[in-house]
């Protein structure tokens, strides 16, 4: 879940779609749940872990990045890794 919070976030900054950041995530947990293979439980249990320890938080279909740096490490990503978005 944190190296997709984290390469949405970069990918969303790409087309200046985050603001102070905060991005649109109108997905359900359970939705969310079925995208990465993993429980419902498992996932609230994951953001309320997140929400807890000052990571980030999720309210109205809005992701609010409190510390970005650990979601980052957490999530092991690296932009580097990313493909270059085709030019029209």
């Amino acid at each position: 879940m944190a190296y997709l919070v984290a390469e949405l976030r970069q990918r969303l900054a790409a087309i200046d779609m985050v603001a102070e950041d905060q991005f649109r995530f109108p997905v359900t947990q359970a939705k969310l749940a079925e995208a990465l293979g993993l429980s419902t439980v498992h996932v609230n249990r994951v953001l309320q872990s997140f929400r807890a320890q000052g990571i980030l938080d999720i309210h109205d279909s809005v992701v609010t990045l409190r510390d970005i740096e650990k979601i980052v490490e957490i999530g092991g990503f690296n932009e580097l890794n990313l493909l270059p978005l085709e030019s029209a």
